[in-house]
């Protein structure tokens, strides 16, 4: 259900590896830091990938599908859109290297982000009707500076398509030259798959809904917007992914969601 136009799909094997990274215990995910000021970033040497959306996008639980944890033990989440307002990093892997940490600095040193082999995700507050000096100056900061960020994965709600405050970001994203990605968060909202496996969600069994064909239809009009004619934009790969249902007790789209991370990162 995912659409690839200028990029390949991930076969198989690269899928079982990226969900073998994300759920490995030896490279427990852990909570690094809330960060409210560009300046108080750590050092590092590790790939980061960032998600932000509008508020309440679903962005916190699908953090918490990628790597494989419960959600009071990892990111909160909220029925209170924007709950999250500061930079909230985590480390995941580097189980090689005792996991991503972060090295306190002595002597003037900065802290810095440790963690052979690992991957930093950042957790952006989500942004609402105001603007986007209100949404975050630092914020804006982080995305444009941070020489470490990969790329920026962006959350629309496929039922509701893209808002005026949504093609405002992409906007800021391709004037800055971010590179960034599309992702459709909550694809059951308009599709759930016919199988003869079990489809369940949030272990009850789920009734199909909609079709493919709808679903790419929603993509392809998204690719109008998000790749104009003038200017870069978006990565040509529209991914949708579901955290509540899934078959034979995998997600939907869960582990074409990892890779496209590990992928982003040179992982």
């Amino acid at each position: 259900w995912n659409w690839y136009w200028e990029t390949l799909p991930p076969t198989a094997r690269q899928k079982s590896w990226a969900d073998e990274f994300f759920t490995n215990k030896d490279g427990d995910p852990k909570f690094l830091r809330a960060i409210s000021k560009f300046r108080d970033w750590p050092e590092s040497n590790l790939p980061e990938v960032a998600f932000v959306g509008r508020s309440n996008t679903g962005k916190s639980t699908l953090l918490n599908t990628l790597v494989n944890r419960p959600v009071k033990v990892l990111a909160h989440t909220s029925k209170t859109p924007g709950r999250t307002k500061t930079m909230n990093i985590y480390g995941v892997g580097a189980a090689s290297d005792n996991g991503v940490r972060i090295k306190e600095g002595r002597g003037g040193e900065h802290d810095r982000i440790m963690g052979r082999g690992g991957l930093v995700i950042v957790d952006l507050p989500g942004y609402g009707e105001g603007s986007f000096a209100e949404w975050g100056t630092e914020i804006l900061k982080y995305l444009v500076g941070r020489r470490q960020l990969r790329r920026t994965f962006v959350l629309i709600d496929p039922l509701h398509g893209l808002k005026d405050n949504d093609r405002a970001f992409l906007s800021r994203l391709r004037l800055d030259g971010v590179s960034h990605q599309i992702i459709l968060p909550k694809m059951d909202r308009v599709f759930i798959p016919k199988s003869s496996l079990n489809v369940e969600s949030l272990g009850k069994k789920a009734k199909s809904k909609g079709s493919i064909e709808e679903l790419h239809y929603i993509m392809k009009s998204l690719r109008q917007e998000i790749q104009p004619k003038r200017g870069s934009g978006a990565l040509g790969e529209i991914l949708a992914c579901s955290s509540q249902v899934g078959v034979q007790g995998r997600r939907l789209g869960i582990d074409s969601v990892r890779y496209a991370m590990l992928q982003a990162a040179g992982l």
